[in-house]
Parts: structure tokens; C-alpha cells; sequence
């Protein structure tokens, strides 16, 4: 059960990722209408509350449990620490991105409302404040999206190279005939 769990933390999750590097509030400011700014920045606030419940979701079982995943027998003895390290980076990250971006939420002078509906701050913030904790949100984003990327090519490395199935571990059932 814990397994199917974070297989779906894992897959929603990539999911969000992949939203976060395709939509982007900044990208909407730069080339559309002010109606279009405050729908890119509520639809970005609404999927950062969802990712945030997932973050916490994810984190709880990392404290409560440890790492799900264990080095496979055919992993060098560097690569074990690698992948030990890199899933507690990710571990970090998350939440670190997460409270960076939630922050900003916070401090912006003007209302955040997620999805355009659900109130996130009072719209009082300080202007200086606020640029300072995007560019953390922005970095730690950066960081995340990196260590992301890491993650994937070890994980293609194990499967295809040292042919130890590691793809199997996270992806559904369905796919496994294909890997």
C-alpha cells in the first residue's frame, strides 16, 4: 500500500513539475493583458496549495518511515550514496520550494487567490520583501528542477545500463511490459 502511495506522490508530483516549467507567471506578464497576469498568477498560487498538500503528504511519510526506496544489490558502492543523497535532497528541496513560493504569497502587495477564488494573504505586503522571496522561490525552483533532472538520468542509468529494473519500482503495472 505505502508503494502505490508514493507511486502517485511520485507521478502527481512530476506532473506538477512539468506544469510549474510550462506555465509561469512571469511569461504571462511579459506578453499579455493584466486580466491574464492575475489568471496565470491564481492558476499558479491554486496548483502551488496542491503541491504543497502533496509536499506535506510526501514528507510525513519520509519522517515517519525513512527513504521507501533502498539501493539496489547492483549499484557500485558510490552510486549507493548517491542515490541515498540525492532522494534526501529531494527530500529537502520540496519543502524548501514549497515554503519559498508560499512566502512570496505572503509578502505580495497585492491579494493572491488561488484558482482566483481561495484568499492565500491580505495583499499588504512590502514590494522589496516580496521581489527578495521570489528570487529565493525562484532559485530553490531552479535547484529543485536540477536535482530532478539528476534523479531521472540516475534512474534511466540503473535500468537501462545496469539493467537492475529500477523503472519497475516507481512506474505503474500497465507500463511494465515496455521497460
Amino acid at each position: 500500500m505505502r508503494r502505490t502511495i508514493l507511486k502517485w506522490l511520485h507521478w502527481v508530483g512530476f506532473g506538477f513539475l512539468l506544469y510549474f516549467l510550462i506555465v509561469e507567471p512571469d511569461d504571462a506578464e511579459r506578453r499579455a493583458s493584466s486580466a491574464a497576469k492575475t489568471d496565470a498568477l491564481a492558476t499558479h498560487a491554486g496548483v502551488g496549495v496542491l503541491l504543497a498538500i502533496l509536499v506535506a503528504i510526501w514528507w510525513l511519510t519520509y519522517w515517519r518511515n525513512g527513504l521507501a526506496s533502498r539501493p539496489g544489490p547492483k549499484l557500485p558502492a558510490k552510486a549507493k550514496l548517491v542515490h541515498q543523497w540525492g532522494h534526501r535532497a529531494l527530500y529537502w528541496a520540496l519543502p524548501i520550494m514549497m515554503l519559498s513560493g508560499g512566502l512570496t504569497g505572503l509578502v505580495a502587495p497585492f491579494p493572491v487567490l488561488g484558482f482566483g477564488v481561495i484568499p492565500l494573504n491580505f495583499g499588504d505586503g512590502v514590494i522589496t520583501l516580496c521581489d527578495i522571496a521570489e528570487e529565493v522561490h525562484e532559485i530553490a525552483f531552479d535547484a529543485l528542477t536540477i536535482l530532478a533532472v539528476v534523479h531521472i538520468a540516475f534512474h534511466l542509468w540503473r535500468h537501462y545500463l545496469l539493467k537492475d529494473n529500477a523503472l519497475r519500482i516507481m512506474a505503474p503495472k500497465v507500463l511494465h511490459r515496455w521497460l
